[in-house]
């Protein structure tokens, strides 16, 4: 079977899909921030905490910077699933074959078996959820053929985005030379995701998943911890350090937050939690005007 992402290049349906009219988060706009931003440190080695939809700065410390970005790579390889599923070529009830390859991913993972067969919405929620590395990898291999193949496809589709600091490698987000991005274009593809696919966004607020008889627990640490939270992705590698992208709504009001480069799972717990409840805090911007 030919990989269903060469299949999709000549109509576009999967890597070009319309551009949604998100405004530019420049370097300089990202690294400015608002007045209110500059009245809290964090030592996250990056951060950045923005309104959403108007990306309107709350917070920015080396937003710009390349930097790992661990399992928040699976931003992406959910984004793409999504267009999957959303163009019709893929469906939630295809049945996807495990190869040796994704079978054997170290880290997170939740025991597929070379040649085990599985449902293409299980292994989604497998990777959302719990930030499964083996469900992550069969996915990209059954719409690409291989994971290295998914991993350029990212890449260009990162461009048509706009996230001009980000290179992919993996689907996973395993360190690797070159596979790299930034806080901002981490949040520009977090506001992607909940922008386009609302419905399938709320996948990121489940506290567990069910896969082979187990129950997975989310590791998102400001879920339940602050009020409004419902999402996204935790990252950890010990070249990139812990990392978490999260998003939370209040009264109409999202907030978008990502850090990076911290030292522990619960250094990284306080800061998103200490973050958005400052965020929430600080007076709401002007909200943007009508792009219709």
């Amino acid at each position: 079977m030919r990989p269903l992402l060469l299949l999709l290049l000549p109509t576009g349906l999967m890597l070009s899909p319309p551009m949604l009219s998100l405004p530019v988060l420049s370097a300089a706009a990202a690294e400015a921030g608002a007045t209110a931003g500059r009245a809290i440190a964090t030592p996250a080695k990056q951060a950045l905490l923005v309104e959403y939809p108007s990306f309107r700065t709350l917070l920015a410390k080396n937003a710009g910077d390349r930097m790992r970005p661990s399992s928040m790579t699976k931003l992406m390889t959910a984004l793409m699933v999504f267009e999957a599923l959303r163009s019709g070529a893929l469906s939630a009830e295809t049945r996807i074959a495990a190869s040796r390859h994704a079978a054997g991913q170290r880290g997170s993972r939740v025991g597929l078996k070379p040649g085990g067969r599985y449902r293409a919405g299980d292994l989604v929620r497998a990777t959302i959820v719990y930030s499964a590395n083996d469900a992550a990898v069969a996915l990209a291999e059954r719409l690409a053929g291989s994971e290295q193949a998914f991993a350029a496809a990212m890449t260009r589709r990162a461009r048509t985005l706009g996230l001009r600091d980000t290179a992919f490698r993996n689907a996973t987000g395993f360190t690797a030379p070159g596979h790299l991005t930034s806080a901002r274009d981490i949040a520009r593809l977090a506001g992607e995701i909940v922008a386009r696919f609302p419905e399938r966004y709320a996948l990121f607020a489940r506290r567990s998943v069910k896969f082979g008889g187990r129950t997975w627990r989310n590791r998102n640490p400001v879920l339940g911890r602050v009020a409004g939270a419902d999402g996204l992705k935790t990252g950890y590698t010990r070249a990139g350090g812990y990392g978490l992208v999260a998003s939370a709504k209040r009264a109409g009001r999202r907030l978008i937050l990502v850090v990076n480069g911290l030292k522990s799972e619960g250094e990284r717990q306080r800061e998103a939690v200490r973050l958005l409840r400052w965020g929430f805090r600080q007076p709401a911007g002007t909200p943007p005007a009508d792009r219709r």
